[in-house]
């Protein structure tokens, strides 16, 4: 049966390079961007029949229920759905002086937006013989690593906070799914060198980063409710 795959925010960055080595591996790859012109010109880029470019701002309640409409008209089950669109807008703030404006909007993105891709799309993810559902997150939302100082240094009380939600989100719903199936996991690549981060130098590179989604993501072993980093499950 032919495997389908859907990445969200794939028009650059570890997004982009997702697509490319899923595609790679003969998936029918639906590459996600909130913006037309972008998305069309990575699907170009990439040079694969086997991507389809799906407008979808995670944002937009209705926009990703087009998306969801796009991707059944091609087909009725999705093997992977890789939640990777995000946003962090809280670079050099101290949380003391954070905006609620900009607080909120973190979490409108990176939490509520995540979790309605989840909740639309569930039923494709249903229908393959093993869905997954990715959720891409940082060493930063394990309350654990943060504190002990094993994670990234960054206090960014939006992104890291948002992410932290994202990570209970993928617990809440691994519980739900059981040994059922999908299977629903949450990954962080690490420190990668990104459009998110101002392309801060020393990370890996996006394709690096991608290898390591891409690996747990096909994985055998199921780690339905946990959260991993390249090494394996991380502590919350």
């Amino acid at each position: 049966m032919k495997k389908f795959a859907f990445v969200t925010g794939a028009n650059k960055g570890i997004g982009y390079e997702i697509v490319q080595q899923l595609a790679e591996k003969d998936y029918h790859v639906f590459l996600g961007a909130r913006n037309e012109e972008l998305g069309q010109k990575a699907v170009q880029s990439l040079g694969f029949v086997n991507v389809t470019f799906v407008q979808v701002d995670i944002s937009d309640t209705q926009s990703i229920q087009n998306a969801f409409n796009k991707v059944f008209e091609v087909t009725d089950h999705l093997d992977l759905l890789i939640n990777n669109a995000g946003i962090a807008l809280d670079f050099n703030i101290l949380p003391s002086e954070l905006k609620l404006e900009t607080l909120r909007q973190g979490f409108e993105v990176n939490f509520f937006g995540t979790f309605q891709m989840i909740q639309v799309f569930l039923p494709l993810v249903k229908k393959a013989h093993r869905g997954k559902i990715v959720n891409l997150t940082t060493d930063m939302a394990s309350q654990t690593m943060f504190d002990k100082g094993e994670a990234g240094q960054l206090n960014l009380l939006g992104y890291n906070s948002s992410k932290t939600a994202v990570n209970s989100l993928t617990l809440s719903f691994g519980k739900e799914f059981g040994t059922n199936g999908p299977e629903i996991l949450g990954i962080t690549p690490g420190f990668t060198t990104t459009d998110l981060n101002g392309n801060a130098p020393g990370g890996k590179t996006a394709g690096e980063g991608a290898q390591i989604i891409v690996k747990h993501a096909l994985s055998e072993t199921n780690y339905n409710g946990k959260i991993l980093n390249s090494n394996g499950i991380i502590p919350w």
